[in-house]
């Protein structure tokens, strides 16, 4: 049986509370501790609230705690941070429930309790979208996700399917995890019409026959190549894809007069280094120069995705599972960092407030030194291990931005959100770059020179 104590006395605290005495032969809910005084001394389930988190240190020494479930839906970083590092002395198991909007209340609340990660430790305050407003737009209509089997494709599916779409097409080359997303909706939102499609964003004419047979309201494009050192060695994939791809999913979109088009972006983007960035950096030109009056086309853009595939927590995690050293290329290196549920929530917003030709950025607040979130997961997982530095990458920055001129940066109304005015207004010879890019993908001109000719701020 485990001695579990419950931080959060409030709705989150009763629904673990209330799971926790259901099953009394696998738990023993020994207290909640709370931080607002008005609920000291009070009883919940017959159990006591000490106190504040004060009181926490002496409870797990005197109680024999096996576990602190964190209660509270939307709680604050820093106060992870010490509820962690408070359990980590004690050797005691920490978990906490999802934010508010993940919870499935048809889910038994114990079955959705998490891990602390580094996510929680870094993660930002929520951005709160507008709901009324959202169900308002998206219930009833039709999507098109492309890399819907992606980490943000995959979440924006998600976020939407709360909002009752009636159509959701995912486009993706990735049978397997395109398969658990369709197995995750049908389980959840059975009600929504949904379709798994394999396939490439490169193939024209199977882009055209999905566009054609499902006509839709809004396409999220998220389908591109982010690996940095791969597109170096491999600088025509990045064109291929992340150009060409981009190209053939917005001309469909106007062909078969889709609404509204957003294209999921990065901060490499900015005065890219490497192709990968560049290739995004007209994709988003691309994008933009197609903006019209009957469809709508707009960019979001932002920084590294913690736990996203590729990103650099799985890659610690792993290094740290096979007991190996944390690799860092630079002790300078920062990196602006945003949670999943939390780009994908941006990408809607934008997505449906756009008035069409916008960039839209992510506030991200300060930049993450990726020496201290090296430290952080060691912590975390209480391991032995020790920090190497290995020295950049082909292509990668030291540090990177999020604006080509910080000085025309416009708010929002939603704060976290806004728009980068002169990337906004800058325009394309879009014929040029269509004839150009035919010659790439035959082979007639080079990849990397043809990125530095329509993105002169590249430095590839």
């Amino acid at each position: 049986m485990k001695n579990v104590v419950v931080f959060g006395a409030s709705s989150g605290g009763k629904l673990v509370g209330d799971a926790l005495t259901r099953q009394p032969k696998k738990y023993n809910l020994v207290c909640f501790v709370d931080n607002d005084p008005e609920l000291k001394g009070k009883k919940i389930f017959h159990k006591p609230v000490l106190g504040d988190l004060g009181v926490l240190p002496s409870v797990l020494a005197e109680n024999n705690i096996h576990e602190v479930i964190v209660a509270i839906s939307n709680v604050d970083d820093e106060l992870i941070l010490e509820i962690s590092n408070l359990c980590q002395e004690k050797n005691v198991d920490i978990r906490v429930i999802p934010k508010a909007l993940d919870i499935f209340l048809e889910d038994p609340i114990l079955n959705q309790l998490k891990n602390v990660d580094v996510s929680d430790l870094l993660g930002r305050k929520e951005i709160v979208l507008d709901s009324e407003f959202l169900l308002e737009q998206i219930v009833s209509k039709s999507l098109i996700v492309t890399g819907a089997a992606g980490s943000i494709g995959s979440e924006l599916v998600r976020q939407v399917a709360r909002f009752n779409p009636s159509k959701i097409i995912a486009i993706d080359l990735n049978e397997n995890e395109l398969y658990l997303l369709e197995l995750f909706i049908k389980r959840h939102y059975s009600e929504i019409d949904f379709h798994s499609v394999i396939g490439s964003v490169q193939d024209e004419s199977f882009i055209r026959h999905v566009f054609k047979d499902n006509p839709a309201d809004i396409v999220f494009h998220c389908a591109a190549h982010k690996h940095v050192p791969l597109m170096e060695r491999y600088p025509q994939q990045a064109v291929k894809n992340n150009v060409y791809g981009t190209y053939v999913v917005a001309r469909a979109t106007q062909e078969f007069s889709v609404k509204r088009f957003v294209l999921i972006s990065t901060d490499k983007a900015v005065n890219p280094t490497n192709c990968m960035g560049a290739s995004k950096r007209l994709a988003e030109l691309i994008s933009l120069s197609m903006n019209s009056l009957n469809t709508k086309f707009m960019a979001v853009r932002f920084g590294n995705v913690l736990g996203s595939a590729g990103s650099v927590i799985p890659i610690f995690r792993q290094l740290l599972r096979e007991g190996k050293n944390l690799t860092v290329t630079d002790e300078r290196m920062t990196r602006y960092f945003m949670t999943i549920p939390e780009a994908a929530r941006l990408v809607i917003e934008a997505g449906y407030r756009g008035e069409g030709g916008e960039l839209f950025v992510l506030d991200m607040g300060e930049p993450v030194k990726i020496t201290d979130l090296a430290k952080n997961m060691i912590k975390l997982s209480g391991a032995a291990a020790n920090i190497e530095y290995v020295g950049l990458r082909p292509g990668e920055k030291l540090y990177e931005e999020l604006f080509y001129d910080h000085s025309l940066v416009d708010r929002t109304k939603n704060e976290k959100i806004m728009i980068s005015r002169s990337e906004s207004e800058e325009k394309l010879e879009f014929a040029n770059v269509i004839d150009s890019l035919v010659e790439v993908l035959e082979g007639r001109i080079c990849p990397r020179q043809f990125l530095r000719d329509y993105v002169p701020s590249a430095e590839i």
